[in-house]
Protein backbone atom coordinates (compact mmCIF):
# COMPACT_ATOMS: atom_id res chain seq x y z
CA UNK A 1 0.00 0.00 0.00
CA UNK A 2 1.60 3.32 -0.71
CA UNK A 3 2.30 5.80 1.81
CA UNK A 4 0.61 8.70 2.13
CA UNK A 5 2.62 12.39 1.04
CA UNK A 6 3.35 14.63 4.23
CA UNK A 7 1.58 17.82 4.52
CA UNK A 8 1.56 19.91 1.56
CA UNK A 9 2.86 23.07 3.78
CA UNK A 10 5.96 21.17 4.97
CA UNK A 11 7.16 19.44 1.58
CA UNK A 12 6.42 23.49 0.44
CA UNK A 13 8.97 24.74 3.52
CA UNK A 14 11.28 21.95 2.27
CA UNK A 15 11.63 22.85 -1.16
CA UNK A 16 12.09 26.52 -0.04
CA UNK A 17 14.79 25.64 2.09
CA UNK A 18 16.47 23.95 -0.49
CA UNK A 19 16.43 26.10 -3.05
CA UNK A 20 17.56 28.74 -0.37
CA UNK A 21 20.46 26.84 0.43
CA UNK A 22 21.46 26.52 -3.16
CA UNK A 23 21.28 30.01 -3.47
CA UNK A 24 23.50 30.91 -0.72
CA UNK A 25 25.71 28.68 -2.04
CA UNK A 26 26.18 30.08 -5.73
CA UNK A 27 26.14 33.56 -4.10
CA UNK A 28 29.61 31.51 -1.63
CA UNK A 29 31.10 30.17 -4.49
CA UNK A 30 30.42 33.78 -6.47
CA UNK A 31 32.18 35.57 -3.72
CA UNK A 32 35.25 32.90 -2.92
CA UNK A 33 36.09 32.79 -7.16
CA UNK A 34 35.45 36.88 -7.27
CA UNK A 35 38.02 37.23 -4.30
CA UNK A 36 40.41 34.68 -5.86
CA UNK A 37 40.11 36.49 -8.83
CA UNK A 38 41.10 39.68 -7.29
CA UNK A 39 43.55 38.54 -5.41
CA UNK A 40 45.37 37.34 -8.72
CA UNK A 41 44.77 40.77 -10.53
CA UNK A 42 46.74 42.21 -7.02
CA UNK A 43 49.71 39.86 -7.43
CA UNK A 44 50.17 40.32 -11.07
CA UNK A 45 49.75 43.68 -10.16
CA UNK A 46 52.43 43.57 -7.60
CA UNK A 47 54.48 41.90 -9.71
CA UNK A 48 54.16 43.94 -12.67
CA UNK A 49 55.60 46.66 -10.01
CA UNK A 50 58.12 45.11 -8.46
CA UNK A 51 59.59 44.04 -11.91
CA UNK A 52 59.19 47.90 -13.33
CA UNK A 53 61.10 49.16 -10.08
CA UNK A 54 63.88 46.33 -10.79
CA UNK A 55 63.91 47.96 -14.45
CA UNK A 56 64.15 51.34 -13.49
CA UNK A 57 67.13 50.37 -10.73
CA UNK A 58 68.94 48.49 -13.48
CA UNK A 59 68.62 51.65 -15.66
CA UNK A 60 69.61 53.86 -12.55
CA UNK A 61 72.73 51.20 -12.04
CA UNK A 62 73.68 51.99 -15.88
CA UNK A 63 73.58 55.75 -15.56
CA UNK A 64 75.67 55.38 -12.93
CA UNK A 65 78.28 53.41 -14.99
CA UNK A 66 77.81 56.28 -17.48
CA UNK A 67 78.71 58.87 -14.98
CA UNK A 68 81.77 57.18 -13.93
CA UNK A 69 82.69 57.13 -17.60
CA UNK A 70 82.78 60.62 -17.85
CA UNK A 71 85.40 61.07 -15.09
CA UNK A 72 87.67 59.24 -17.32
CA UNK A 73 90.04 61.07 -19.21
CA UNK A 74 88.48 61.24 -23.15
CA UNK A 75 91.28 59.29 -24.95
CA UNK A 76 90.18 56.29 -22.33
CA UNK A 77 86.41 56.70 -21.99
CA UNK A 78 83.56 55.84 -23.62
CA UNK A 79 81.92 57.75 -26.98
CA UNK A 80 80.69 60.94 -26.55
CA UNK A 81 78.47 61.62 -29.38
CA UNK A 82 75.53 59.20 -28.60
CA UNK A 83 76.93 56.21 -29.91
CA UNK A 84 75.22 53.29 -27.77
CA UNK A 85 77.35 51.12 -25.41
CA UNK A 86 75.80 48.13 -23.87
CA UNK A 87 77.03 46.37 -20.34
CA UNK A 88 75.42 42.91 -18.81
CA UNK A 89 73.82 42.99 -15.62
CA UNK A 90 72.90 39.65 -13.76
CA UNK A 91 69.06 40.19 -14.23
CA UNK A 92 69.35 41.60 -18.06
CA UNK A 93 70.97 44.54 -20.50
CA UNK A 94 71.71 48.24 -20.16
CA UNK A 95 72.59 50.33 -22.80
CA UNK A 96 74.08 53.69 -22.40
CA UNK A 97 74.36 56.64 -24.72
CA UNK A 98 76.47 59.99 -23.75
CA UNK A 99 76.01 62.93 -25.70
CA UNK A 100 78.00 66.04 -25.53
CA UNK A 101 75.62 68.74 -25.86
CA UNK A 102 78.10 71.04 -27.22
CA UNK A 103 77.96 69.12 -30.00
CA UNK A 104 74.07 69.81 -30.28
CA UNK A 105 72.26 73.34 -31.76
CA UNK A 106 71.12 75.61 -28.91
CA UNK A 107 67.65 76.81 -29.72
CA UNK A 108 68.51 79.73 -27.52
CA UNK A 109 71.33 80.96 -29.26
CA UNK A 110 71.54 80.08 -32.41
CA UNK A 111 71.34 81.76 -36.01
CA UNK A 112 67.75 81.95 -37.66
CA UNK A 113 69.23 80.70 -40.92
CA UNK A 114 70.75 77.43 -38.69
CA UNK A 115 67.61 76.33 -36.99
CA UNK A 116 65.43 76.92 -40.36
CA UNK A 117 67.79 74.19 -42.20
CA UNK A 118 67.81 71.82 -38.86
CA UNK A 119 64.27 71.45 -38.89
CA UNK A 120 63.44 71.19 -42.26
CA UNK A 121 65.86 68.14 -42.40
CA UNK A 122 64.34 66.77 -39.92
CA UNK A 123 60.66 67.91 -41.11
CA UNK A 124 61.68 64.91 -43.59
CA UNK A 125 59.34 61.81 -43.74
CA UNK A 126 56.25 63.78 -41.50
CA UNK A 127 53.33 65.50 -42.45
CA UNK A 128 55.63 69.21 -42.08
CA UNK A 129 56.98 70.87 -45.02
CA UNK A 130 60.03 73.75 -45.50
CA UNK A 131 56.84 76.47 -44.95
CA UNK A 132 55.94 74.90 -41.59
CA UNK A 133 59.39 74.29 -40.44
CA UNK A 134 60.13 77.99 -41.35
CA UNK A 135 57.78 79.36 -39.11
CA UNK A 136 58.43 77.09 -36.31
CA UNK A 137 61.74 78.68 -36.36
CA UNK A 138 60.77 81.81 -36.45
CA UNK A 139 58.34 81.51 -33.87
CA UNK A 140 61.57 80.08 -31.48
CA UNK A 141 63.52 83.17 -32.33
CA UNK A 142 60.29 84.92 -31.83
CA UNK A 143 59.93 82.68 -27.86
CA UNK A 144 63.08 83.54 -27.05
CA UNK A 145 63.14 87.19 -27.71
CA UNK A 146 59.64 88.42 -26.52
CA UNK A 147 59.90 86.14 -23.03
CA UNK A 148 62.85 88.25 -21.91
CA UNK A 149 64.30 84.77 -20.61
CA UNK A 150 65.96 81.46 -22.29
CA UNK A 151 64.08 78.48 -22.98
CA UNK A 152 64.01 75.82 -20.48
CA UNK A 153 65.06 72.20 -21.34
CA UNK A 154 61.94 71.24 -19.74
CA UNK A 155 59.71 73.26 -21.61
CA UNK A 156 61.60 72.50 -25.23
CA UNK A 157 59.10 69.31 -25.83
CA UNK A 158 55.93 71.33 -25.28
CA UNK A 159 56.51 74.09 -27.49
CA UNK A 160 57.56 72.24 -30.62
CA UNK A 161 54.33 70.99 -30.17
CA UNK A 162 52.69 73.79 -29.73
CA UNK A 163 54.37 75.13 -32.66
CA UNK A 164 52.88 72.15 -34.47
CA UNK A 165 55.86 69.88 -35.22
CA UNK A 166 54.55 66.16 -35.62
CA UNK A 167 55.64 64.02 -32.30
CA UNK A 168 58.07 61.95 -34.65
CA UNK A 169 59.26 65.44 -35.83
CA UNK A 170 59.62 66.39 -32.15
CA UNK A 171 61.53 63.23 -31.32
CA UNK A 172 63.88 63.76 -33.63
CA UNK A 173 64.07 67.55 -33.08
CA UNK A 174 65.33 66.79 -29.61
CA UNK A 175 67.93 64.64 -30.94
CA UNK A 176 70.11 68.02 -32.61
CA UNK A 177 68.64 70.73 -30.52
CA UNK A 178 69.46 71.65 -27.10
CA UNK A 179 69.25 74.33 -24.15
CA UNK A 180 72.65 73.49 -23.04
CA UNK A 181 75.21 74.28 -25.72
CA UNK A 182 75.27 78.04 -24.85
CA UNK A 183 77.15 78.72 -28.13
CA UNK A 184 76.16 78.91 -31.48
CA UNK A 185 78.93 77.05 -32.51
CA UNK A 186 78.71 73.18 -32.65
CA UNK A 187 81.13 70.80 -31.25
CA UNK A 188 82.15 69.19 -34.57
CA UNK A 189 83.69 65.88 -32.66
CA UNK A 190 79.81 65.12 -30.95
CA UNK A 191 77.54 66.38 -33.81
CA UNK A 192 74.97 64.04 -34.94
CA UNK A 193 75.05 63.34 -38.66
CA UNK A 194 71.29 65.39 -38.81
CA UNK A 195 72.57 68.17 -37.31
CA UNK A 196 75.91 68.00 -39.63
CA UNK A 197 74.11 67.57 -42.36
CA UNK A 198 71.98 70.58 -42.56
CA UNK A 199 74.82 72.24 -41.81
CA UNK A 200 75.39 75.27 -45.05
CA UNK A 201 78.42 73.85 -47.04
CA UNK A 202 78.84 70.65 -45.61
CA UNK A 203 75.74 68.24 -46.75
CA UNK A 204 75.15 64.69 -46.20
CA UNK A 205 78.54 63.87 -47.71
CA UNK A 206 80.44 65.85 -45.71
CA UNK A 207 78.69 64.57 -42.47
CA UNK A 208 79.10 60.96 -43.62
CA UNK A 209 82.97 61.77 -44.08
CA UNK A 210 83.04 63.18 -40.31
CA UNK A 211 81.04 60.70 -38.91
CA UNK A 212 83.23 58.03 -40.75
CA UNK A 213 86.65 60.01 -39.11
CA UNK A 214 85.28 60.17 -35.66
CA UNK A 215 84.48 56.33 -36.08
CA UNK A 216 88.34 56.05 -37.18
CA UNK A 217 89.64 58.47 -34.73
CA UNK A 218 91.34 60.76 -37.43
CA UNK A 219 91.32 64.32 -37.63
CA UNK A 220 88.63 66.51 -38.59
CA UNK A 221 89.51 67.86 -41.98
CA UNK A 222 89.25 71.62 -43.32
CA UNK A 223 85.73 72.53 -43.18
CA UNK A 224 85.93 75.78 -45.51
CA UNK A 225 82.73 77.78 -45.14
CA UNK A 226 80.96 75.48 -42.90
CA UNK A 227 83.99 76.09 -40.07
CA UNK A 228 81.80 79.03 -39.10
CA UNK A 229 79.10 76.76 -37.71
CA UNK A 230 81.81 74.44 -35.82
CA UNK A 231 84.25 74.21 -33.18
CA UNK A 232 86.11 71.72 -31.10
CA UNK A 233 84.69 72.87 -27.69
CA UNK A 234 83.63 70.01 -25.41
CA UNK A 235 80.94 70.47 -22.67
CA UNK A 236 80.36 71.48 -20.44
CA UNK A 237 76.67 69.59 -20.25
CA UNK A 238 76.35 65.63 -21.24
CA UNK A 239 73.37 64.06 -21.78
CA UNK A 240 72.88 60.35 -20.77
CA UNK A 241 70.02 57.76 -21.50
CA UNK A 242 70.44 54.63 -19.82
CA UNK A 243 67.79 51.94 -21.15
CA UNK A 244 67.54 48.77 -19.13
CA UNK A 245 65.77 45.40 -19.89
CA UNK A 246 65.29 42.70 -18.11
CA UNK A 247 65.07 38.70 -18.65
CA UNK A 248 61.77 39.09 -18.46
CA UNK A 249 61.48 41.76 -21.65
CA UNK A 250 60.48 44.64 -19.71
CA UNK A 251 62.22 47.73 -20.19
CA UNK A 252 62.53 51.29 -18.23
CA UNK A 253 64.84 54.43 -19.69
CA UNK A 254 65.91 57.09 -17.40
CA UNK A 255 67.37 60.09 -18.93
CA UNK A 256 69.84 62.89 -16.89
CA UNK A 257 71.55 66.12 -17.61
CA UNK A 258 75.34 66.48 -16.12
CA UNK A 259 77.13 69.16 -15.65
CA UNK A 260 80.86 69.26 -15.21
CA UNK A 261 82.73 71.53 -12.61
CA UNK A 262 86.07 70.37 -13.70
CA UNK A 263 88.94 67.99 -11.88
CA UNK A 264 88.55 67.43 -8.47
CA UNK A 265 91.68 67.36 -6.30
CA UNK A 266 91.49 64.15 -4.74
CA UNK A 267 91.99 61.78 -6.97
CA UNK A 268 91.81 63.80 -10.16
CA UNK A 269 88.39 63.18 -10.93
CA UNK A 270 85.49 64.56 -12.80
CA UNK A 271 83.20 66.43 -10.74
CA UNK A 272 79.73 67.25 -12.00
CA UNK A 273 75.71 68.40 -11.18
CA UNK A 274 72.86 66.36 -12.35
CA UNK A 275 70.88 70.11 -13.38
CA UNK A 276 67.91 67.53 -14.74
CA UNK A 277 66.59 63.82 -14.39
CA UNK A 278 63.52 62.18 -15.76
CA UNK A 279 62.44 58.63 -15.95
CA UNK A 280 61.35 57.66 -19.72
CA UNK A 281 59.24 54.97 -19.24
Amino acid sequence: MRRPLGPLPRRRARGFVLITVLWVGLGLLMAVSSFMVLKRQDAMSGRAEMETSRAVEMARSGLNVALADLARPADEAAPRDGRPLTITMAEGQVTYRIQDESGKLDVNVAPIQLLRAALAALAEGTSADAFDTSNIADAIVARRERAGGPIRASELRRLLSELGLPRSGVDRALTILTTYNFDAEMNVTAAPRDLLAAIPGLGASGADDLIARRADGRPVPQLGSAGIWLSTRAGPVYSIEADAVLTSGLRAKVRAYVMTRGLSFRGGLMRYDIVGYEIVR
